[in-house]
């Protein structure tokens, strides 16, 4: 018995498709040890080694071309470099994968907390202080316009996945905020705040939802200062597509 293995051996043994190992071989960076008169091709320790590290280097993200140079003309410091560089790129990957969960666990445990749509609930809950960053003043009366976004992109990352905040105080203007650790042109203070959900098809539709908010406000008898807070959560539209979703905030005096 020959002290070779065939491939379909090899492709067991490494736990990877003939067809895998077929296309590192059409690529120049795998050569059997030697075609047998059966015309199988044949691979022995050298060949495992090699295809171990080969798979080693695409897990670490390599294309096979940069793999071919890595296993024949580059040195120690080149191919330490690029290790280096696969690390860096992990790492940026688990940083990426990680806000993804954190967006999906907060989207989650929002939806699951939030009053159904065809329920009017108002509650009073303890909020903790956060920071806001001015985006853009616009006039009340106004709504956000495509156009803004695409003149203003650059102030904001990721856009639809933040809390947009509306502040509306007694003059004629809003005040458009994204939460920012450490900024400072808004703070909510940590405090109590009257706060109802709201969905709306039409940004039309807010004034009427905005005019029962304080009605109501003044109607239970609740003092509050500070301005009229409205929150858009746009990712929560997700689970009503035909409508957008927003909660109203005011800060109450203890």
């Amino acid at each position: 018995m020959s002290d070779e293995i065939t491939i379909s051996e090899l492709a067991k043994l490494m736990k990877v498709s003939v067809h895998q190992i077929r296309y590192f071989e059409e690529k120049g960076v795998l050569a059997p040890a030697y075609i047998a008169e059966n015309q199988y091709r044949m691979y022995g320790v050298d060949e495992i080694y090699r295809l171990s590290h080969i798979l080693l280097l695409r897990k670490m993200g390599l294309s096979v071309q940069m793999i071919k140079e890595c296993l024949s003309n580059l040195t120690t410091v080149q191919i330490t470099s690029l290790f280096r560089q696969a690390l860096a790129d992990t790492e940026a990957a688990i940083t990426q994968l990680q806000q993804t969960k954190h967006l999906i666990s907060k989207l989650l445990h929002e939806q699951e907390h939030i009053p159904l749509e065809d329920q009017v609930t108002y509650y009073i809950d303890t909020r903790e202080e956060i920071h806001l960053s001015l985006w853009f003043h616009m006039e009340a009366q106004e709504y956000l316009q495509a156009r803004q976004l695409i003149q203003l992109k650059e102030n904001i990352p990721n856009l639809f996945e933040a809390d947009i905040h509306y502040a509306y105080d007694e003059t004629d203007t809003v005040g458009i905020y994204t939460q920012k650790e450490g900024a400072n042109d808004l703070v909510l203070p940590r405090g109590k705040y009257l706060s109802r959900h709201v969905y709306v098809q039409i940004e039309a539709e807010l004034k009427e939802h905005i005019n029962e908010f304080y009605a109501y406000a003044e109607h239970q008898g609740y003092p509050y200062h500070g301005p009229l807070i409205m929150v858009e959560k746009s990712y929560l539209s997700l689970f009503t597509p035909e409508k957008l979703h927003y909660e109203l905030l005011l800060q109450m005096i203890d």
